[in-house]
């Protein structure tokens, strides 16, 4: 189960949301992280409870603008492959509510991938923010008619390109960049009646294209291997999947060099590193973002440099490899992301999104250390 903390620079546009979509509903973006211990809360009811639920659910209004994207400084969306960060302006402009971020995609008939996935920017009145509407109904969705969009970032796939107005509601559109498959094409689209500030603050984002993942990619949990794979750090030393033998137990801190969360935990990370060694454990990062596609990103490979420099780390800064580590890096949903592997280069533990401070780290590698030695005893047990 994944274990969720405040401090994330991003979290994926979940395909629960995307149905909410489709379905003429709507689903909180606080509910998207909840989504897996939804799913196994809800292989313990029963129907009548389910239903029961439901209905619960349904009673009662809500405020819309309570339940629309929070303003952080990037985000990371695996589904549509896109990773962004938004200027400061826009952040001061969604933090006073002026703005409202809201998320759209629609998916294929087989529900495997987006048909396409994109967030867009509008005003909000006075009113708008302080609007109440029932649960159930069209509530939300005729106040989300009534905002005056600005603009939208997403991708397509390449078969709506001639829908793209209807879409994003914009009559501008600029495009960005294609996926690896040529499948999907990314614009950033305008609405030309827009105030030119907003407009001006939205041309300012900085987006990375990255591997899009599929709705019906199982994903990767305890048990399963990382495989085998070869890469290299930061300054070029290369690396196998041998690295996992260094130690009994690693913890594998997944981030990006823009994140400040990221940013900020790494002295963290490199003191825990030390500190841990003599009970069998090592950190070791992945910089997500000193790739592009399947070239290395010098830019990102020099500022991961500086930052190991700079923070001190002696723990190696590696560079993501060609299969994503058997899949399993396709799955971060949220920067910073950390696993735990052990020896063989299993999956072990818990996964962990959002930094924390040295004294929580030390305490969550403690409690698995001690989750893992019991599962070794169980092991060896059954084996007598």
């Amino acid at each position: 189960m994944r274990k969720i903390d405040k401090n994330f620079c991003a979290w994926m546009m979940a395909g629960a949301l995307a149905v909410g979509t489709l379905s003429g509903g709507w689903t909180a973006p606080a509910q998207v992280w909840a989504a897996s211990e939804k799913k196994e809360e809800k292989q313990k009811t029963d129907e009548k409870a389910q239903e029961q639920q439901t209905e619960a659910d349904a009673e009662g209004t809500v405020s819309p603008s309570d339940y629309v994207l929070q303003p952080q400084e990037s985000y990371s969306y695996a589904d549509m492959g896109l990773s962004f960060q938004l200027p400061e302006e826009l952040l001061k402009k969604m933090e006073s509510k002026e703005v409202v971020m809201l998320p759209d995609a629609e998916l294929t008939e087989d529900g495997s991938k987006l048909k396409y996935g994109q967030v867009s920017w509008s005003t909000m009145t006075e009113e708008q923010r302080e609007a109440e509407v029932d649960k159930s109904g069209d509530g939300y969705a005729q106040w989300k008619e009534g905002l005056s969009r600005i603009g939208a970032l997403g991708t397509y796939h390449k078969d709506l390109e001639k829908k793209l107005d209807e879409l994003t509601g914009c009559t501008e559109h600029e495009k960005i960049g294609v996926s690896e498959d040529g499948d999907y094409i990314y614009y950033l689209s305008m609405n030309k009646d827009a105030d030119k500030d907003l407009t001006a603050s939205l041309k300012k984002i900085e987006t990375e294209i990255t591997r899009m993942v599929s709705y019906n990619e199982e994903e990767m949990g305890e048990g399963d291997s990382v495989g085998s794979f070869t890469t290299e750090d930061i300054n070029g030393e290369e690396y196998t999947e041998a690295v996992f033998q260094e130690a009994d137990f690693t913890m594998v801190n997944v981030f990006a060099t823009w994140c400040g969360p990221c940013v900020n935990e790494i002295p963290y990370l490199a003191e825990l590193d030390e500190k841990m060694k003599d009970k069998g454990v090592q950190v070791i990062g992945i910089v997500m973002d000193a790739v592009k596609g399947t070239e290395k990103d010098e830019e990102g490979i020099k500022k991961a440099q500086i930052l190991a420099e700079k923070t001190k780390a002696e723990y190696p800064f590696l560079l993501p490899d060609s299969g994503y580590m058997n899949g399993r890096l396709a799955y971060v949903q949220a920067f910073p992301e950390t696993f735990f592997v052990d020896k063989n280069g299993n999956i072990v533990g818990e996964t962990y999104s959002g930094s924390r401070s040295l004294e929580e780290w030390e305490e969550i590698v403690n409690t698995e250390l001690e989750g893992l030695k019991a599962d070794q005893e169980k092991e060896d047990g059954e084996k007598k």
